[in-house]
């Protein structure tokens, strides 16, 4: 073989190597859907609210109950980490159900 021939034949190799990874990106697509950025921005403000209003709901009892039991900040500490193990909980899962 020539040299002109061997750098056509590794042209045409590349395109080939170029139109099947276009093709396995396409098919990929197709089959996951498109995850823009504006879902991913939506996606992270879903799962900060998951978990900030289940902590706040906590602190927001446990002072409740401090208040009404008078045991200084016991029960809102406690609940404040019971709605930050929940609302971490409900942002796993639902993480998880995306992937």
């Amino acid at each position: 073989m020539t040299d002109g021939s061997q750098g056509a034949g590794k042209r045409k190799a590349a395109f080939v190597s170029e139109v099947q990874r276009r093709r396995k990106r396409r098919e990929q697509h197709e089959r996951e859907g498109d995850s823009s950025f504006w879902q991913s921005v939506g996606m992270m403000g879903t799962i900060g609210w998951s978990v900030s209003v289940p902590t706040a709901l906590g602190v927001l009892f446990g002072r409740w109950l401090d208040g009404r039991l008078e045991a200084g900040h016991v029960f809102m500490v406690f609940f404040m980490l019971v709605g930050l193990v929940v609302g971490c909980v409900v942002a796993w899962r639902m993480v998880m159900e995306k992937i």
